[in-house]
């Protein structure tokens, strides 16, 4: 596992090198408290693969999807999931052909097998430094 520490100001070149190397298809967990950066940096992890729309923050409709020509993009936050069923009923594609999946909260799954997917952990080092490991 690699790690970095990058300032806010950072954020976005670290999103367009982290998928450079993001095979498709891919399910990449987040974790961090609250208020450490998730949300944008997977703001800008989609922006940086050419989605144009407007990329808000799924919290309360649990999952977004956006779309540029054949790949499917999803940011889902499991904030307000609370068993792995509920994350199971959402009947997401992970691993579909041609999806992208960008998960916040995935620390939230408890006993979930996640040996597929990809993890991104971000610590608060003071307001503008975070230590991203992935």
């Amino acid at each position: 596992m690699s790690s970095l520490e990058i300032t806010e100001g950072e954020l976005e070149e670290f999103s367009k090198n982290y998928i450079l190397d993001l095979p498709v298809p891919s399910v990449v967990g987040f974790q961090g408290s609250l208020g450490a950066g998730k949300t944008t940096i997977i703001k800008h992890i989609i922006k940086s693969l050419g989605v144009e729309e407007a990329v808000t923050s799924p919290t309360f409709n649990i999952a977004r999807s956006y779309k540029k020509d054949s790949l499917e993009i999803y940011h889902v936050d499991l904030y307000r999931i609370s068993t792995i069923h509920e994350f199971f009923d959402l009947d997401l594609p992970l691993f579909k052909d041609n999806t992208l999946f960008f998960i916040e909260w995935s620390d939230l799954l408890p006993n979930a097998n996640l040996d597929n997917w990809r993890f991104v952990k971000i610590e608060v080092l003071d307001e503008q430094t975070r230590k991203i490991s992935y």
